[in-house]
């Protein structure tokens, strides 16, 4: 029988740091659907990555800290504990945030 699967911060506890675009960063995944369909928690230090086109779909809700996108036309867009985001695959933007 399939289950909802919940997703908290306290799971990366026991999760290994690795190093991700210069920072390091832990990430559960919980549930891998196939197809690109993936769910997990992640979290990083302080960084900003810059891409000319995003490399995935994807859906993102904040739990703690801030992220910034700041795009190509000068706009900036904030999310924050409780908002959540969507970004389309090829979307260029710089990723920032504070850790």
């Amino acid at each position: 029988m399939s289950k909802a699967v919940r997703l908290a911060a306290g799971d990366l506890d026991a999760a290994e740091a690795v190093l991700e675009e210069g920072a390091l960063a832990k990430t559960v995944v919980h549930l891998d659907a196939g197809g690109g369909l993936s769910s997990g928690v992640w979290e990083s230090e302080a960084f900003t990555w810059e891409t000319d086109g995003y490399p995935v779909d994807e859906t993102c809700v904040i739990i703690e800290g801030v992220v910034e996108f700041r795009y190509p036309d000068g706009s900036i867009e904030t999310y924050g504990p409780g908002e959540a985001f969507a970004v389309k695959k090829g979307t260029p933007l710089v990723w920032h945030q504070d850790g």
